[in-house]
């Protein structure tokens, strides 16, 4: 229903019929997010709820023996997780190095919230699919989608040098050009005819070389005290927001004064 703005002017409401309406609002009770929400869904009838984005790093246990079982668990995981929480479906990439993994899960909020207490459960218990992981980044409202499906492959690349990894780069700079490589990464697949696209994604690492984070730059990242832990994230997710006012810190409390007429 849209509304338009109201007025006692009878000169005013005889331009009335030239005015424009106030497209999405419903009175009362509208609010900006409420807007938003709206316009999202004018844009994307078929979204069932906003789009968020994570993509994280991780270092595998040494006793995964078949890197494939990695892809296999999330594929039972996203299933799980998407029967209790009713919204965006899963997409995205897990790329499996012979000693790291780097994913971009594109979902809801519940389900990524959801990835990431299990990461956080892992580490906790020495799992044997990881031993340690990073957060690079979690994206709010993304307004479209980066892949079309869920997609794992285990890379044939040879197993990362001993030497560490050395550079004057800021971390912020460092991970800023890994998700970078991740999104033309994807802008490349998205290219791709589907007929094709097992046997590029098969081949990434002959084909785009140059879009796929170098192994020894994700050791480095793993290392880094710049970059949130999964329960580094929850702690800050789960904090309660509250603000202290400046008057709040005074004592006694400040009283205030009404007028009696």
């Amino acid at each position: 229903m849209d509304y338009y703005a109201d007025t006692n002017d009878d000169t005013v409401k005889k331009k009335r019929s030239n005015w424009k309406p106030i497209s999405g609002l419903e009175w009362p009770g509208d609010n900006m997010l409420e807007l938003a929400l709206k316009k999202i869904q004018h844009l994307d009838p078929d979204r069932k709820a906003l789009l968020h984005r994570l993509v994280y790093i991780a270092k595998l246990g040494p006793e995964l023996n078949d890197k494939r079982d990695l892809g296999s668990y999330y594929e039972k995981q996203f299933k799980q997780w998407q029967n209790q929480h009713q919204g965006e479906g899963v997409t995205g990439m897990l790329l499996v190095y012979p000693s790291y993994y780097v994913h971009l899960v594109e979902s809801s909020q519940e389900v990524l919230m959801a990835l990431i207490r299990d990461l956080k459960s892992m580490e906790e218990t020495s799992d044997t699919l990881i031993t340690l992981s990073k957060i690079l980044v979690v994206s709010g409202n993304v307004p479209t989608r980066l892949f079309n499906q869920w997609n794992s492959r285990v890379l044939n690349l040879p197993a990362s040098r001993l030497e560490l990894y050395e550079t004057n780069e800021a971390v912020e700079n460092l991970v800023s050009e890994s998700l970078t490589q991740l999104l033309k990464l994807g802008a490349y697949l998205a290219k791709q005819p589907k007929l094709s696209l097992k046997n590029v994604m098969d081949t990434l690492h002959d084909k785009v070389p140059e879009l796929l984070i170098p192994q020894d730059l994700i050791g480095y990242l793993l290392q880094s005290p710049e970059l949130l832990s999964p329960q580094m994230y929850l702690e800050q997710y789960d904090k309660p927001f509250d603000v202290v006012l400046d008057n709040e810190l005074v004592w006694p409390l400040p009283t205030k004064t009404f007028p009696l007429s």
